[in-house]
Parts: structure tokens; sequence; C-alpha cells
């Protein structure tokens, strides 16, 4: 039959199929996250639509800001984190390297301000800084005068805490400023209201008297993570939770384990109520000494406790809560714990590749936001303290060398700058500025240990590169006499 119905179908006539092309057809297609289930409505409770200044409103800024304080003055993994953070970031701190094309003119510009950022203490004002930006979510440092300094360029850096940039009574609907920041209508900061004391120090409670602070002279720095941000919140929110379910996990295992301690010996009897035994009256305790022998009551057996806390999964929980408390800094869980333990070698290196990319773009932030505004106010400042004769508005051209980054394989990272050198991929002043060094200072040491003129150590750095001896330069064309001499002051004009 399945045959003969097959071939009747075959040789049969067929109907066409009449299919509507113009009729809509609704979509069936969706987002699971934008669904009105009611476990996803639970779980989005708190979802909003505010802009980023709403959602960093005043009062969630310091209530964030305030519990991570706390948790991290007792918690021993926090406080870490923040100090590892600080310590990779800024380290000793950034060096100035002048680029005006007159060697001398550098160098001096670059002992002043070596001089002066010691006075003021600028690497650990920039550790403080972000260690306030892990904690706080962001830091303010006033440029003002400071008679009392040593160096002829009287600016001291004046640190405050983010509670005190704040503006009281701030209006509803006052156009072009949030709290603490007026800004101009393209958005660039105009001034700062500045709180005279702390609102939380002894005198906060006297008057909110306000003071405001020229945007020239007020370095801030936060993280910008939502477009239309202008005000920082805790770098480590989104976990901060993470460290205070660490705490109470390692309290709740020690009591645990406190508890069963606590009782060396239990006895217990399985006898009948109804077979003469021994009467002991319940909860009774007995000393028990070294060495001790004693007989117990009739139906009764003596046992220990088994502690169950630490369990087996105990590290394996710490290890990835620490994981999860440091991954907003994208700190790798080897760094954040200070322990490489079940780590391999390369596996090492590649966790501290991702953390060097985030330390590096930290660098660049705090050169932006910090370290080219204040050389432009301390250079104009320079200019009339020591009058240099030259244009203080703009700055000359320079850059920020930051201290070199640890190195696991020292003798791999020798071959690889070997190599490029040796190929024209790296030059000498980019390995020497990768290492927070200046080429044209440390030629001239090199030479003098050496025993030999820096034009002869040149020649020798370039033979060891490239294995034959440097040729001789070309002289000079006509006409360029001038322009050299020209480039080399560094002012566009020839002294010659």
């Amino acid at each position: 039959m399945g045959m003969l119905a097959a071939v009747r179908r075959a040789f049969s006539r067929r109907q066409p199929v009449t299919v509507d092309m113009d009729t809509p057809r609704p979509i069936r297609g969706s987002y699971d996250a934008a669904s009105l289930d009611g476990v996803n409505t639970r779980h989005w409770a708190n979802s909003d639509a505010l802009d980023a200044d709403s959602a960093n409103s005043k009062t969630i800024r310091q209530r964030i800001s305030q519990r991570a304080r706390y948790e991290f003055a007792n918690n021993g993994q926090g406080r870490g984190i923040q100090l590892t953070q600080a310590n990779y970031v800024v380290g000793r701190g950034p060096k100035l390297r002048m680029q005006t094309g007159s060697p001398g003119f550098n160098s001096m510009i670059e002992a002043e301000w070596k001089r002066w950022s010691k006075e003021v203490r600028l690497a650990q004002k920039l550790r403080t800084a972000i260690k306030a930006k892990v904690q706080d979510g962001e830091t303010f440092i006033i440029i003002a005068q400071n008679p009392r300094m040593r160096h002829r360029v009287k600016l001291g850096l004046k640190q405050i805490e983010c509670e005190q940039v704040t503006t009281p009574f701030l209006g509803a609907n006052e156009p072009n400023k949030i709290d603490g920041i007026k800004f101009d209508e393209f958005d660039n900061p105009l001034f700062y209201d500045v709180l005279k004391h702390h609102p939380g120090g002894q005198s906060g409670g006297f008057g909110q008297e306000v003071e405001q602070v020229p945007a020239r002279f007020m370095l801030h720095l936060f993280r910008e993570d939502r477009a239309g941000q202008h005000r920082g919140v805790c770098e480590v929110g989104s976990s901060l939770n993470c460290y205070a379910q660490g705490r109470r996990w390692r309290e709740a295992v020690i009591s645990s384990a406190e508890a069963v301690a606590s009782f060396s010996i239990f006895i217990k009897t399985q006898a009948d109520p109804s077979v003469e035994s021994d009467i002991v009256t319940p909860l009774s305790t007995l000393p028990i000494e070294k060495a001790m022998m004693t007989a117990l009551p009739r139906g009764y057996d003596p046992f220990q406790p088994k502690a169950e806390q630490p369990s087996a999964t105990y590290a394996e929980f710490t290890r990835e809560q620490s994981g999860e408390q440091a991954r907003p800094l994208n700190m790798p869980n080897n760094i954040a714990r200070a322990d490489s333990q079940g780590t391999t070698f390369s596996g090492g290196r590649l966790d501290h590749l991702t953390y060097f990319v985030s330390v590096d773009v930290e660098q660049q932030d705090i050169e932006e936001d910090a370290l080219d505004p204040l050389f432009e106010v301390w250079f104009a400042e320079a200019v009339l303290r020591f009058g240099w004769g030259v244009p203080a508005d703009p700055p000359p051209n320079h850059s920020w060398d930051w201290p070199e980054k640890p190195v696991i394989d020292e003798v791999k990272h020798a071959n690889a700058n070997k190599i490029n050198l040796s190929t024209g991929v790296a030059v000498l002043r980019r390995v020497f500025a990768q290492g927070g060094l200046d080429y044209e200072d440390e030629l001239p040491r090199m030479a003098e240990d050496y025993g030999v003129t820096p034009d002869e150590m040149r020649a020798a750095l370039f033979e060891a590169h490239f294995g034959t001896s440097a040729p001789k330069p070309a002289p000079p064309a006509p006409g360029r006499n001038r322009l050299s001499a020209a480039v080399r002051n560094g002012n566009g004009r020839s002294r010659t």
C-alpha cells in the first residue's frame, strides 16, 4: 500500500498553495533581560533610568565611601589590594623629561622640578590619591601658595577628601552645576566649592563656610565610567559586598572552630531510661588534667567532637572571593593575594600583562588630569621666580617617565631589548624611558664610568648593537647651520 500510494501522489495533480506575503506576522524574538517574568522582575527591581550625576548623588557617594573606609580599615585583604594598587601605579613617582631640544635648558628645568617635587612630597601625595580613588572614588589636590617652602617656587599641594568639595543648599534646577563643581556651557569646570573645614572634623559643625577654588588650581582625579559623569564613586563599589562577605565567612569559620575546640570530650548514653544508671547532671563539666585517668558514670561513653570547620572548600572559596574583590581594578589574583601558589610561571606572566595594561591607562590619566596641569602652573611660576626669559604659556614640550614595572624573567627581557635595538625596532631613548630613566642623563654617566667621552660611548653602543662602526656624520648642508642652532636652543631663535 505504501508504494502504490507514493505512485498515485507522484502522478496526481497538485493543488497550488497560496501564501499571503502581505499579511504582517508578529515578531517572536525578544531579549531575556527585558522580560517581565517574576524572577527577572525581582532581580532587576533596583534598576533605574537616572543620568550619571543623579545616580551618583551626594548621598549615594558618601554612603558607599563611608562603608568602603570602614571595610578597608578592618579587612586586611582589602587594605592590601588598596596599597598594591598605589604602589604599582605610582611607585616611587614619575620623573619629568623635558623635550625642548636644548639639553642644558632641559637639565635645568628637570633639576628644579625634582627639588620642588621632593619638597612637596609629590610621589607620596600621588600614592595617597590612588588609595583615595580606590576607596572613595575620587581625590582632590589644591595648588596653593606656601610661603614657608625652601624652594623658590612657593607652590604647595594640599590634599582634601571628597566630602569637603560640596555645595551647601544646592538648588535643584541650578544650570551647569553639580554638587561642588560649577561648569561653563562647554562642560569645562570653572571653580570648585570647598568647605573651609571637613564636615566630619572637630571644626566641621561650626558652619559651612565655602571657598571657591578656580579650576586651574584644583587637581581632580576620578574614573569616569559613564558619559556625563563629574564625580567619582568607589572603584571597588561593585565588589564591596564581597569584602564584607569574605570577612563574615572567615569570622564564622573561626567561631565554629573555636566553639568545637572549647569542648574536649563529651559523654553520652544510649541506655534505656528504665535501666538503672548513674545520674549525671545535664551540661555539667569536669576539669581535665594532663595524664589523668578517671571513671565514667555507668552507662555512659566518652566521645570527642569532630571539627567541621574549616572545610575542604574554605581555601577555594577564599581564593575566588579575592579574585572578585580585586577584579574591578583588573588586578590578578596572585597580585591581589600576594600569593602565586598553584600558578604556573607562564600563567603568572599572562596575568601580569593584563594588569600592567590597566596600570598604563591609570598612569596616562594621572598625566592628563594631574601632572600636566600641575606642571603648567609650576612652570609659569618658575619663569617668574627664576627669570628664564622664555614664554610661560604654553609650557614647553615634556613627558613623564614612570618607574619600571617588575620583570619576571630578566634574561628574556634583556634579550628582547637587545634584539629590538639591533633590528631598529626600538631605540635607546625608549628602552631607557621604559625603565624610568632619561637616556640623555644616563649617557654621560656611562661615559664617566668607562672613562670615555659621551661621543665615544655612543659609538661603542652603536657597534655593540649593530656589529659595525658608526658611520661618520655627513657635513651639514649649506644654509642649515642657523636652523640647527635654533633647534638646539629650543626657542626657535638662532644665537650664532
